[in-house]
């Protein structure tokens, strides 16, 4: 067989585009909830990036940057018509980055792309889901007996919020997610969510009561479209938790299946969430409510 020629993607960025739309053609078929693509080229990304070739034929490509301290690789960060030839292309730019730490978006449902990161030695770490608005929340009949209210949260909320991040933080932090991430303090908490509510064009917040007790919480966002995972008429459920003591009684069912018709309802065919699959809460619940994952986050830390 010919060997590789590795080349710079800014020589073969129509070859690259070739390759993205043939890998997002099998994206779609899989998944119907993505976003139609007229402009490959345009997603083809900026960043410093390789292309393999064989006999003058491209077979993949590959780009990324450093980010937060990761060399990272985006949606639309590689495909190959010839997977085999991405571990070539990494060994290239993992040497330029100097980095030991990498993160890269696949596919959910591309085995052979997964398959091949795999043998690089990268795991799982992040899912991002979506799923229709139609319906409710999926198992959400159970979630009557819980006797819980939901109303738009309030300034007055923000006490409660703060909390329900940290609670999300601390399972992150938590075996066997080991985030590594210091947890901030309270007061950090409360900072970063002061103004939630000066946008109601952009963030919906909802709160969950329970025996006149703030018990849980969701926040949806309408995320711009334009890349290749938020599809049209789409809002996002950026953040929910509970307290821990209610957990398991159907307050969280509550709170999914009121944010999924209110999005519904309001014109939204579509939701999408994320969450890490090495967190056992949010790796169970939100598959049970429906969500199908778009793309998986491979991560790698060389020790």
């Amino acid at each position: 067989m010919p060997s590789l020629e590795i080349h710079p993607l800014s020589e073969l960025r129509d070859e690259a585009a070739r390759l993205l739309g043939e890998r997002y053609a099998r994206q779609r078929e899989a998944e119907p909830l993505l976003p139609e693509i007229d402009d490959f080229a345009a997603h083809v990304p900026a960043d410093e990036g390789v292309v393999a070739t064989r006999s003058g034929t491209a077979v993949a490509y590959l780009a990324g940057a450093p980010k937060d301290g990761i060399a990272t690789v985006g949606f639309a960060g590689h495909a190959a018509s010839e997977p085999e030839a991405l571990p070539d292309l990494f060994a290239v730019l993992a040497e330029r980055w100097g980095m030991s730490r990498f993160a890269v978006a696949v596919p959910a449902t591309d085995r052979e792309l997964i398959d091949t990161w795999f043998r690089l030695a990268f795991g799982c770490q992040f899912i991002w889901g979506v799923r229709e608005t139609g319906g409710g929340a999926d198992g959400a009949t159970s979630f009557r007996s819980a006797h819980v209210e939901i109303r738009v949260g309030t300034p007055d909320d923000l006490e409660a919020t703060a909390g329900f991040d940290e609670i999300l933080w601390l399972l992150q932090a938590r075996s066997p997610s080991f985030s590594g991430l210091q947890v901030p303090t309270r007061d950090e908490f409360r900072q970063e969510w002061a103004d939630l509510w000066d946008d109601p064009e952009l963030f919906t917040h909802f709160v969950a009561e329970q025996d006149g007790r703030t018990v849980g919480h969701a926040l949806l966002y309408r995320r711009p479209e334009g890349d290749l995972r938020v599809p049209p008429d789409n809002i996002d459920l950026a953040h929910a938790a509970t307290l821990d003591d209610v957990r398991g009684t159907g307050v969280g069912l509550a709170l999914t299946d009121h944010v999924v018709r209110w999005a519904n309802a309001h014109g939204f065919t579509s939701m999408t969430t994320d969450w890490r699959s090495v967190n056992l809460l949010s790796s169970r619940f939100w598959p049970r409510r429906g969500f199908r994952a778009q793309y998986l986050r491979l991560y790698r830390a060389v020790p």
